[in-house]
């Protein structure tokens, strides 16, 4: 099962062009069919979540002028790339009236991007199954890439992750193209010259990945070392580095423009040092996504589930290894690749000895080849066996999908909007603070503010924040109006010291929010 035509296969009288027929017959292959029901699970859910933490500082973000979305990310983190393609579809939504697609914030249209992208990897990376053991493993590969929870995580996060990863993978097959040819010709065959659209594409391609994510750069140094594995000789492995290096050089008229990003390379990090708890949390995110919060309904019996799929990940990477031996030696040489191709995570953990850098999110844009290994695994075992564990997988998505697992405080914003009056207070913190900025209406917006007695880390989201967003105090014109303070925090959360005789008057909470109300009693 290939994922493509016969290059020499022309298409019958009547039928149309070639490439028509050769998309037809893809769509109706079992790649295809994966792919389809990959996009079917990833749009069927694009809404149901509140836009959570993380994705509601790319919610303020991309909501901005282009000029003022510019500015807040070349302060913050990341490359402009994944901003300026989420800003372009934000404009088309609006342009089409359909800003609020799916709700408060528009989480479709903020969402649609990731997860495109997250469909685009299920071919992809089956693809590299291809490669390794063939037709099968391409099979079994995409339907695992179409139901793992963890790339279907990614698909449904409105951050650049999503994008980076496929764009990582994409890389991948290029260069893998480019110095070994094409899947399937013997290797004392290659040709002394390979085209150079595989090369171009190549360094086009990884210089999108790291304009996503900088993080990508390491997942590229794996790509590249991977390749230098393969012994392409003196000439290829020239142009390996060159293309590599002219792909993340890419970045520097960038910083030009962005040098207040560096500014944070000598600042705190919110990622913790390194230890076994955060490998392991590290390798089971990626293997079966992050785990929900113990206040989610059922949270037990997702927890189990998530856990299976980890136990299929085991058993497929098992009976490839002990396969190892039986398989040829292309097999194992294009395996061998896939698994050197996933280098950049090992970056990651050697780096955190210095400075922790670990994290899912990031290490996963370097993972995805290591689906094809479990692809491959899975073909190897038997059918009902490989088919229970890509039912697992699925119903692990769709329990981890159904219930809410986002703060919900949006859902307070109605009760703030009809209340508040001139002289109020809406005070919040940073888990809330940005969702409360993109979706409230301006009346609101003018009284919020984040409420602590110190200033919050950069890696909060600060650099979209508007002047003068913190007060380490209630303000005195409050106090002297007599004004109530609107607190939104998680359950539990208290805030600053209030003024004295103030006292709630008043709370509701949603899932992991509350909006508390203060004012003065005496």
């Amino acid at each position: 099962m290939t994922l493509g035509p016969d290059p020499g296969q022309r298409s019958r009288p009547g039928t149309g062009p070639g490439w028509v027929s050769a998309v037809a017959r893809w769509a109706g292959s079992g790649i295809g069919l994966a792919t389809l029901a990959g996009a079917i699970l990833r749009l069927a859910f694009l809404a149901r979540q509140p836009i959570g933490y993380d994705e509601d500082f790319t919610a303020v973000t991309v909501h901005q002028t282009p000029a003022r979305m510019f500015e807040i990310v070349s302060h913050d983190s990341a490359p402009p790339l994944f901003y300026a393609l989420e800003r372009t579809i934000i404009a088309a939504f609006d342009a089409l009236g359909l800003a609020g697609l799916g709700g408060p914030g528009g989480p479709v249209s903020l969402r649609l991007l990731p997860a495109l992208a997250g469909v685009a990897l299920i071919p992809l990376v089956a693809e590299i199954g291809r490669r390794v053991a063939g037709g099968r493993a391409a099979f079994w590969t995409a339907l695992f890439v179409a139901f793992c929870p963890a790339a279907v995580w990614l698909s449904g996060f409105a951050r650049m992750y999503g994008l980076a990863a496929v764009l990582v993978v994409a890389s991948t097959l290029l260069l893998w193209r480019a110095v070994d040819g094409p899947a399937g010709q013997p290797s004392g065959d290659r040709p002394l010259r390979r085209p150079r659209t595989f090369w171009i594409a190549y360094v086009v391609c990884a210089a999108a990945a790291v304009w996503t994510d900088y993080f990508s750069i390491v997942a590229v140094a794996g790509i590249a070392l991977a390749a230098l594995w393969l012994r392409p000789g003196i000439r290829n492995a020239a142009s390996i580095a060159i293309a590599s290096g002219v792909a993340v050089a890419s970045l520097l008229p960038w910083f030009l423009v962005a040098s207040a990003q560096l500014q944070h390379s000598s600042q705190g990090f919110w990622v913790g040092p390194l230890s076994l708890g955060v490998v392991q949390g590290t390798l089971g995110q990626l293997l079966a996504s992050p785990r929900v919060a113990g206040e989610v309904p059922f949270s037990a019996l997702l927890d189990l589930l998530q856990g299976a799929v980890i136990v299929v990940w085991l058993a497929a990477l098992l009976r490839l290894a002990v396969s190892w031996r039986a398989m040829r030696a292309e097999t194992r040489r294009a395996a061998t690749f896939a698994l050197l191709a996933c280098g950049g995570v090992l970056v990651l953990v050697v780096v955190s000895f210095w400075r922790p850098i670990l994290d899912a999110r990031y290490a996963g844009l370097a993972w995805m080849p290591i689906f094809a290994l479990a692809g491959a695994g899975l073909a190897m075992l038997p059918r009902s066996a490989a088919s229970l564990g890509v039912a697992l997988a699925l119903a692990s998505s769709l329990s981890l999908s159904i219930p809410i697992t986002h703060t919900q405080a949006r859902d307070l914003i109605p009760d703030i909007e009809a209340q508040a009056g001139p002289h109020d207070l809406v005070a919040t913190t940073t888990d809330q603070y940005l969702i409360l900025l993109d979706e409230a209406n301006a009346d609101v917006r003018a009284k919020l503010h984040l409420l602590r007695p110190d200033d919050p880390p950069w890696f909060s989201g600060t650099a979209a924040y508007p002047a003068g967003a913190v007060l380490h105090a209630v303000p005195a014109d409050v106090v002297a109006n007599r004004g109530r303070v609107f607190w939104v925090a998680a359950p539990g959360k208290q805030p600053a010291p209030l003024p004295a005789g103030y006292r709630a008057v008043e709370s509701r909470c949603v899932f992991q929010a509350c909006l508390t109300v203060y004012g003065p009693t005496d």
